[in-house]
């Protein structure tokens, strides 16, 4: 009885799910480290070769960079005044001496998130024992997202870190220094911006005045520094390439790893474009103002938060498979202090889904390598690959996870423990 009662302590959902995240990513690195020594096409060659651009006086917005013989098909795709920020990068004459710098930055980055999440838990009496606080550790670190993320060396880590950062110093008071990291945070991803709906809400009115002054000072000063047509080149490059929009165009192509509540639309709606991006939002815009409107309580306000950059991901925002990491905090806390039960499933569910980047072309891969009748398995591998078609295994996790955060709110008192 003893034996098996420790059984049940040691294999809780929990520790299930985040070790399930770090087995898969331990195969992630050894695949990384492969592809890092054969030739990658890393995001990290945007910062690097834009930094680079800058020195030698070149441009740099929206188009690739090379360097004699090495060409990258990564774009800089960031506000113009954003690239003072890795002029350090390019001063060095080797790539792979800061491209190591940068990795360590983010690792840092994402061990910090850990702690935050970490003391978030801790500040709801939960008490954790050892093994959970290693494996919450460990998933932040070692997790298939997160060593996809340290490898390509993208600044998601660090935006999702100053989302974060505003969001604790409006609760705590300092409203001005959290609308300012926002309006940081919405230079490189323009995204954080949309957060404003909720700083409203939250009648967070000097968190809002400090990211317009701020947003507005930055973009007058990328102005000033890089000129008009620069900036006019940034904006047209967001609007008619970047958004992604031609994809979508007669149904996604399952080549294309994208998160987006567009994939299904795309394919039973006969309309792409901006157009796509609006019926999307106006689908998950009832669920958006059930959330607003019921989650009004102290407790519910980094609930809906965090429900916004959920729908902001899988609506607005050209997401990829990298993107799932700006749901660890608080997804990952959630799944420990959340009491109300379908909510704790539908977390539980949704971080282990968006740790499973499955698309139509990997099962397709998978029915091509089997040695097995393709009478037996052509039927089966034909479902999954239509089920896939209409939306990533991701993209049914972020949906799940935006439901438990409409079940928090609808609990009585609202409160996630």
């Amino acid at each position: 009885m003893e034996f098996r009662s420790l059984l049940r302590r040691e294999t809780t959902p929990e520790r299930l799910v985040l070790s399930v995240g770090i087995v898969l990513g331990v195969f992630a690195l050894v695949g990384s480290l492969l592809r890092l020594l054969s030739g990658p096409e890393l995001d990290f060659h945007a910062y690097y070769f834009a930094g680079e651009s800058v020195l030698q006086g070149d441009s740099f917005v929206g188009h690739a960079v090379k360097d004699g013989n090495f060409l990258t098909r990564k774009e800089y795709v960031y506000v113009p005044i954003t690239v003072l920020s890795f002029l350090l990068y390019g001063a060095f004459p080797i790539w792979q001496v800061p491209y190591v710098l940068n990795a360590a930055i983010l690792a840092g980055t994402f061990l910090t998130l850990s702690q935050l999440t970490l003391d978030y838990i801790d500040s709801y009496g939960r008490a954790l024992e050892a093994v959970d606080r290693w494996l919450i550790r460990g998933f932040f670190l070692l997790s298939l997202p997160v060593v996809l993320a340290v490898y390509r060396g993208n600044v998601d880590p660090i935006i999702l870190l100053m989302i974060v950062g505003g969001f604790f110093a409006i609760e705590r008071g300092r409203e001005a220094a959290g609308g300012a990291l926002w309006a940081v945070a919405a230079l490189f991803k323009l995204f954080p911006a949309m957060l404003g709906v909720w700083l409203l809400h939250r009648r967070a009115y000097r968190a809002t005045a400090a990211a317009l002054v701020v947003g507005t000072g930055s973009l007058a000063a990328s102005v000033l520094v890089f000129g008009v047509d620069t900036n006019v080149e940034f904006v047209e490059f967001i609007l008619e390439e970047r958004s992604r929009n031609g994809a979508f165009e007669g149904g996604l192509d399952v080549e294309f790893m994208y998160l987006s509540l567009k994939r299904p639309l795309s394919h039973l709606l006969p309309i792409a474009g901006h157009a796509l991006t609006l019926i999307s939002l106006l689908v998950l815009g009832p669920v958006l103002g059930l959330l607003y409107r019921r989650g009004s309580g102290e407790h519910d306000q980094l609930i809906v938060l965090f429900g916004t950059l959920v729908v902001l991901l899988i609506t607005v925002v050209p997401s990829t498979a990298g993107y799932v990491v700006y749901l660890f905090f608080p997804l990952v806390a959630l799944v420990y202090v959340t009491e109300h039960r379908r909510a704790r499933l539908c977390f539980l569910a949704g971080l282990l889904f968006i740790n499973i980047p499955i698309f139509p072309r990997h099962v397709q891969q998978l029915s091509d390598g089997t040695s097995l009748s393709a009478g037996i398995t052509g039927p089966i591998f034909t479902v999954i690959r239509t089920v896939l078609t209409f939306g990533s295994v991701a993209l049914w996790g972020m949906l799940l996870v935006l439901a438990g955060c409409l079940l928090v709110v609808e609990d009585s008192g609202g409160d996630p423990v």
